[in-house]
């Protein structure tokens, strides 16, 4: 069976995808993606494996035979962001100007439809040499990674992770996927080519001013929480302008916060008893998330006191470390001299934003993320991904796939 990279791209940008935390009524999810790439694994006559991760929502899991002297993990979320205010059919699909258009179409299914092409044109071939690639399809990276850590648990060292069997089904067998353990993985979003062996971390969480509510026309009976959670906002800028003094960090600069999103008040005429905005504090490699949490609810608490107003911070709902390039050098330079290879640029690059990678790095696989198009498409308006980056990506993860190494 030949799966042709463009017309795997048209077909999953019309399958959608969306997180189900984009959707006010939590519809969505993964799920139509999950069926889809399971009927082309059962006509690749690959074994497969559902794992749940939330009710309704699967990584999938296989497994494309070839050396078992090197495991190679290749792993792709399956949600997008949401579509609203989207400036054409997000689930179109439309191959138009060197393009393919649609929610998805760089972020990250693109990525997924090269990695499927070559791995269908390997299978198609039969016996190889190269690596055996257990491929991984995970949920909810766009907001939480708990797909990606659901994934490496399959392989964790610790003892103590047991896996329930009635969370995994399909032909290929828990025990099969633990002995192919893997010893290297790749990580698929759009970095151009390049290969990502630094990115940044990050921890969010929401922050709350509980007040007392009265009547606007008597307000000094009453205790303000917008008040109090604009000297929140205030304290916490400041602790951003403190953040950009520091030593940046070689590949991924300097740590960040922001608030990035505020919501309080009933009415005009009620003095606002509660505030609530979402804090987004992005880390560097080595930079531990509760320790910056703890760091910054801290530094708020001892700044902002108003009477009658309480400051309460949320646990993180999000919490992830930072890529770090301490053992992942040697693949990188391996996929890179595959691109050199191709007579195409290929760098060894740090990135502002997260991915899955950490939570597969952190079982102690070296990993890299690499795959086609740019970032500066992801969850735009009128998302699309040329063409010519997913040939060129998916040759080059063919190549891989047959042990090439540049």
């Amino acid at each position: 069976m030949s799966l042709k990279e463009t017309d795997l791209l048209k077909q999953l940008v019309r399958t959608p995808s969306v997180n189900p935390a984009f959707a006010a009524d939590g519809s969505g999810g993964e799920a139509p993606l999950t069926d889809y790439v399971q009927g082309l694994l059962e006509e690749l006559g690959v074994g497969w494996l559902r794992q749940v991760v939330d009710p309704g929502r699967d990584n999938l899991v296989a497994v494309f035979p070839g050396s078992e002297s090197e495991v190679m993990l290749w792993e792709v979320h399956q949600d997008t962001v949401g579509v609203e205010g989207m400036q054409i059919d997000p689930f179109g699909g439309e191959e138009r100007d060197g393009r393919i258009w649609g929610r998805g179409a760089c972020d990250i299914k693109g990525g997924m439809a090269a990695m499927l092409a070559a791995l269908g044109r390997v299978q198609a071939e039969g016996a190889r040499q190269g690596p055996t690639i257990v491929l991984g399809l995970t949920i909810n990276e766009e907001c939480g990674f708990t797909g990606a850590s659901a994934l490496s648990r399959l392989w964790s060292k610790d003892e103590a992770v047991v896996i329930d069997p009635e969370s995994v089904t399909g032909p290929l067998a828990v025990e099969e996927l633990r002995r192919l353990r893997p010893q290297m993985a790749i990580v698929t979003e759009p970095t151009q080519l390049d290969v990502v062996v630094a990115h940044r971390g990050v921890v969010r969480w929401q922050c709350h001013t509980r007040g007392r509510a009265a009547h606007s026309s008597q307000p000094e009976r009453g205790s303000n929480a917008i008040y109090a959670m604009s000297d929140v906002a205030r304290v916490i800028e400041d602790y951003h302008e403190q953040l950009c003094q520091r030593e940046l960090h070689p590949r991924c600069g300097r740590p960040t916060v922001c608030v990035s999103t505020i919501r309080g008040g009933t009415g005009v005429n009620i003095v606002p008893d509660h505030v609530v905005i979402d804090i987004d504090h992005r880390l560097v490699p080595g930079q531990a998330p509760e320790d910056a949490y703890e760091q910054l609810t801290a530094y708020v608490n001892e700044r902002v006191q108003r009477e009658g107003v309480e400051v309460v911070h949320d646990r993180p709902w999000i919490a992830s470390l930072g890529l770090g390039d301490e053992n992942n050098r040697a693949l990188a330079e391996r996929i890179a001299s595959v691109v050199h290879g191709m007579g195409l640029s290929s760098e060894l690059v740090g990135v502002p934003y997260g991915t899955d990678a950490p939570a597969i790095m952190a079982d102690d696989i070296p990993t890299v993320v690499f795959g086609p198009g740019s970032i500066d498409q992801a969850h735009t308006e009128d998302e699309w991904l040329a063409i010519d980056q997913l040939s060129k990506a998916t040759e080059v993860f063919y190549r891989l796939a047959c042990g090439e190494r540049g």
